[in-house]
């Protein structure tokens, strides 16, 4: 869905000047491919809240201009933002991390690496739609390596503990059925999770976006596990634009018990677009390039929408649900 290139950037290269390309961008970059180092460790216990910033639909460049590029622009705020956050900060991306050339190498060693690239000690990564690609994930797996897969199995799907959080990123490019692998796995980490429970994926579950975008049906079973859960906030990319829901049912309606709340922040660097229709529910929508900083602490969260220029477009706070 909104398979958008960089301008000029003919879909004729998949050739031998493809490979050619490939090659220099590699030797140039010295390979960049997350050679399989390990996360960051996080603190067993932190006496600060845990600042993730993050943002989705990222490295959209021309090769040999990132730094031209709008991610180059989200990427030094999000440098300005962890460089006033402190040691217990984490950047999660939430998906379409690189577009150039149908998500090949070049993307995220030309466009990925040279901007969102420079904190990738920091990172952890969700796979989007141009990182499956033709139903072909390896340049995401090769490049992220333990960043988007700390197990090594490349399922996509992880936990992350901290501050007294689980933060469970899913894979909406696989099965996601609730006879799913995906669905089990979720299941069973949702036994053992922290008292405040976050959920991370690309395809959003409820969105404004205009056709063919829109409610994302294929995260149903998924969204209804957490709720049953009473998880408390879900993250979502792949809608390039910024969107807040108040808490929602699986099926698409307010909750009158608590709910979800979900946020759509597709807004990383890749060319925004514009909402359609307003859906239910939809308490804010922006078309910016940002980020979305959570501070998250014990039983609570805050939110906000920062914008290129450091402006804060939106901003509120939550207490988890009681469990």
């Amino acid at each position: 869905m909104h398979k958008i290139f960089s301008p000029g950037a003919a879909r004729a290269t998949r050739s031998g000047l493809l490979a050619a390309l490939v090659g220099a961008a590699l030797a140039a970059c010295g390979g960049g491919d997350g050679g399989g180092s390990t996360p960051t460790v996080l603190q067993a216990n932190p006496t600060t809240p845990w600042e993730l910033m993050t943002a989705g639909d990222i490295a959209q460049c021309v090769p040999g201009f990132a730094s031209d590029s709008k991610a180059e622009k989200t990427a030094r705020l999000v440098e300005r933002q962890l460089a006033g956050a402190g040691s217990n900060a984490n950047v999660l991306t939430l998906g379409d991390n690189a577009y150039f050339l149908a998500g090949s190498r070049l993307g995220y060693t030309d466009c990925y690496e040279k901007t969102w690239g420079r904190f990738i000690d920091k990172t952890f990564a969700i796979p989007g739609n141009h990182d499956y690609e033709n139903d072909d994930s390896r340049y995401y797996f090769d490049y992220f390596g333990a960043k988007a897969s700390p197990d090594e199995k490349r399922t996509g799907y992880y936990r992350i503990d901290q501050s007294g959080w689980t933060v469970l990123t899913l894979n909406s490019n696989v099965d996601a059925t609730a006879a799913s692998a995906q669905a089990q796995w979720l299941k069973q980490e949702l036994a053992t999770a922290q008292p405040c429970v976050a959920a991370a994926w690309h395809h959003p579950r409820f969105s404004s976006a205009p056709a063919p975008g829109g409610d994302n049906t294929t995260m149903t079973a998924l969204w209804d596990i957490l709720d049953q859960a009473k998880a408390d906030v879900v993250l979502q990319g792949h809608e390039h634009h910024y969107e807040r829901f108040a808490p929602m049912t699986a099926d698409g309606t307010l909750s009158a018990t608590g709910g979800m709340r979900s946020f759509v922040v597709g807004t990383g660097g890749a060319d925004l677009y514009a909402h359609a229709s307003v859906r239910e529910g939809s308490e804010k929508q922006l078309v910016a390039y940002g980020v979305m900083r959570l501070s998250l602490s014990a039983g609570h969260a805050q939110w906000r929408f920062i914008d290129i220029n450091d402006a804060v477009l939106d901003e509120g706070a939550f207490d988890c649900r009681k469990k």
